[in-house]
């Protein structure tokens, strides 16, 4: 459970790729804040083990051969009064603990000869330390991997006081008892520790390394090298690439080189590159989504001009000549997928469309009248919240060129003025609601960003963030730091 508490910061991760999409990092301040919780977990959890039975026989100068049974043992209060936590470059992270304290009650149960005797007893076990690296990797699979590259372990002290039946005779003999028992414990510490780091092996093995969007689309976190790890931090490449639902083919542009700054304030870095936000238009362009329709009951009845005939009369004068008083329809289509340029302090995306105009005939049918290409510019703005990336988008440039026309040929400079307030009214609007939903963020259950902030640089968006976690139906989880 500590070393759960320890590597909460750590992402989901998993496999093979040229140049990350995503990038993490996680600062000695996260791991200070993951050694807190940890001891927070720890804590609770011993209120709550259960430890075995414990039966044996020892050797006792004078009295002999005596044979114990410990049971309903109880660990009562366990002090930890210095612990550290940090990064081993190349290798992975260093727990300490320092001159802990544990305090245990028990019943016994004895047999010296013909003689049975029976009470309760207390171990208090003092000045233990325990030192221990986690090695950090990545296996074949892509999913993370650790393993117990060193241990070593120290008990100062161990007090044994028997309470009931002949416990004024046993406590003679403590002395002889203590010895062997601090041996004991002490030998079984580093075990334990290889132990629980192979169950901690063992849930990660079980980690996914994908996260469904919606129908079309879903994103791989695949870790697509080991981490990277120095005295300050550990860094975490991802694929972060969007794919199609049951179809992972690659996008015709590969990702981009990038790194995240030079930054170690926070516990926290993500680093989104501009080829995450490509491959789900790619992937949404090639599901054939980015399409919409513009009917005349979708403009405001306020508005001076309407999706009909007689409005666009005034730019295509044939057009109610051959079909007067008819309602239109505008077929928004992506001749391509949208691209995200990401400047210092900006972020750009370019579209590239088609727009088909119909007349809706009386019978209900479509007649195809004209056909435009549309050239599109937009300002973008992330928005980061607690698991999720969003954001927002505005019209920045709008341009219209016809392509071909059934009702003769028109200038479409009116046309552009008009198609570009539809744009700004009806698509964005629609475009921003899917944006405001968000994308996961690659976070492990119980963790949240605090306070994060968005900064675009060359090539890439960076969030920088506290977290805090939050222990489910845990009575540990209101002393949790924040």
């Amino acid at each position: 459970m500590l070393w759960v508490g320890v590597l909460a910061l750590l992402f989901v991760l998993g496999t093979e790729a040229t140049e990350a999409g995503l990038k993490g990092r996680i600062t000695q301040q996260g791991l200070d804040y993951g050694r807190q919780v940890g001891m927070q977990v720890l804590k609770a959890q011993l209120e709550k083990i259960s430890i075995p039975d414990q039966s044996g026989t020892y050797s006792v100068p004078v009295i002999g051969d005596v044979h114990y049974t410990v049971s309903e043992i109880r660990i009562q209060d366990f002090q930890l009064p210095e612990s550290a936590v940090g990064f081993v470059p190349g290798t992975g992270i260093k727990l300490s603990i320092s001159d802990a304290k544990i305090m245990i009650t028990a019943n016994w149960h004895v047999q010296v000869l013909f003689i049975k005797d029976g009470g309760s007893c207390d171990l208090t076990v003092e000045g233990l330390s325990i030192s221990a690296v986690l090695g950090v990797t990545r296996d074949d699979s892509g999913r993370p991997a650790v393993w117990k590259d060193a241990c070593s372990s120290s008990i100062g002290a161990l007090h044994v006081t028997f309470h009931g039946g002949s416990s004024w005779l046993y406590n003679l003999f403590t002395g002889a008892l203590e010895g062997p028992l601090r041996d004991i414990i002490n030998s079984n510490l580093c075990p334990q520790v290889g132990n629980a780091i192979g169950d901690l092996e063992e849930v990660l093995k079980t980690i996914p390394v994908s996260a469904p969007i919606d129908p079309f689309a879903e994103i791989d976190y695949s870790l697509i090298s080991v981490p990277q790890i120095t005295d300050l931090h550990m860094d975490l490449d991802f694929k972060g690439e969007f794919y199609q639902v049951g179809h992972h083919s690659e996008p015709p542009f590969p990702p981009a080189a990038f790194s995240i700054p030079d930054q170690n304030n926070q516990m926290l870095y993500i680093g989104v590159s501009e080829f995450f936000a490509n491959s789900a238009g790619y992937v949404y362009f090639m599901s054939g989504v980015l399409q919409t329709n513009l009917t005349n009951d979708m403009i405001p009845k306020e508005s001076p001009i309407h999706l009909n005939t007689e409005s666009f009369g005034a730019f295509i004068p044939e057009l109610p000549k051959l079909y007067p008083n008819m309602s239109m329809m505008l077929q928004l289509s992506a001749l391509k997928q949208p691209m995200l340029t990401c400047l210092p302090g900006s972020l750009d995306v370019t579209a590239y469309g088609s727009i088909l105009a119909f007349v809706i005939l009386p019978n209900s049918t479509l007649a195809p009248v004209f056909l435009l290409q549309l050239d599109a510019s937009v300002k973008a703005q992330v928005v980061v919240s607690e698991q999720k990336i969003g954001g927002s988008v505005a019209l920045n440039n709008f341009s219209l060129s016809l392509i071909h026309s059934d009702v003769g040929p028109f200038k479409v400079d009116t046309l552009q003025t008009l198609l570009s307030w539809a744009l700004r009214l009806v698509v964005l609007p629609k475009v921003n609601e899917k944006l405001s939903e968000g994308f996961p963020l690659p976070t492990i259950a119980n963790l949240r960003l605090v306070n994060p902030s968005v900064t675009v640089n060359q090539g890439h968006v960076l969030i920088a963030s506290d977290v805090q976690y939050s222990a489910k139906q845990s009575t540990a989880a209101s002393n949790v730091p924040k």
